[in-house]
């Protein structure tokens, strides 16, 4: 895996904080997962699988606040 995708020049990255938005525990568990961030980390969120708006719910919230904090999001 790791020669494929440096010869396609890719990085292979992992994330470091995952709510499990996927199993649908709710807003307020997704955002309390996604708010205990510390800096530098990649957080995992899902867009697919199913009824995402929990998922969406907690990043009106955890956005704005992580934001707050001075962090900043990057597209990988």
């Amino acid at each position: 895996m790791f020669a494929a995708a440096a010869k396609a020049r890719m990085v292979p990255i992992n994330w470091t904080n995952d709510p499990r938005d996927w199993t649908r525990p709710g807003i307020r568990s997704i955002t309390d997962r996604m708010l205990a961030a510390n800096p530098g980390q990649i957080l995992l969120c899902h867009d697919g699988g199913g009824d995402r708006a929990q998922t969406c719910a907690a990043l009106a919230t955890v956005i704005p606040a992580l934001q707050s904090r001075g962090y900043q999001f990057v597209a990988l």
